[in-house]
């Protein structure tokens, strides 16, 4: 029985790198140093610790930027639009009478528009892994939902006033 083969042991991923840039010129990604036949898995340059990956130079960003556009538009506008509720809550305190009820539905949008392009930010990876498709109805829905409270922003700042 010590004539069996034993498996194996596939090598590890430091191994794997450092086999890779066996005569490869790749820039470290932090320094930019040459890492061409380096000994460990570590810039020699400035330490930074480096594994081996697979990547595509394509990914597409274009749906979310343009899902999140509206939604941090909305979070600037609820930053402006905060000093004259402010102010006019500091001169009409303890009561809302001072604050028109259609800015506070503004501000409270704005401020719900800037979460949700956090959120969107934060479940990046998720969203471009969807398909096309669905990344371009994920953000006509988003522009369909900020244009619509848009109008019944302005349709109620008529009826108010």
């Amino acid at each position: 029985m010590a004539d069996d083969p034993q498996p194996d042991t596939p090598p590890s991923p430091d191994q794997e790198l450092i086999a890779f840039l066996a005569g490869r010129s790749f820039p470290c990604p932090r320094c930019a140093y040459d890492l061409r036949d380096i000994r460990a898995a570590v810039c020699p340059e400035c330490a930074e610790p480096l594994i081996l990956t697979i990547g595509t130079p394509r990914v597409r960003f274009g749906w979310l930027i343009v899902a999140m556009v509206p939604g941090s538009f909305s979070g600037v506008a609820a930053m402006f639009l905060a000093v004259p509720i402010t102010v006019s809550l500091w001169y009409s305190f303890p009561s809302l009478r001072g604050v028109p009820w259609p800015m506070l539905c503004a501000e409270a949008f704005g401020i719900t528009s800037a979460a949700s392009v956090v959120l969107m930010y934060r479940r990046r990876l998720a969203i471009i892994r969807w398909s096309t498709r669905r990344q371009a109805a994920f953000a006509a829905g988003v522009w369909a939902v900020h244009i619509g409270a848009f109008i019944a922003l302005l349709v109620a700042m008529a009826l108010w006033f």
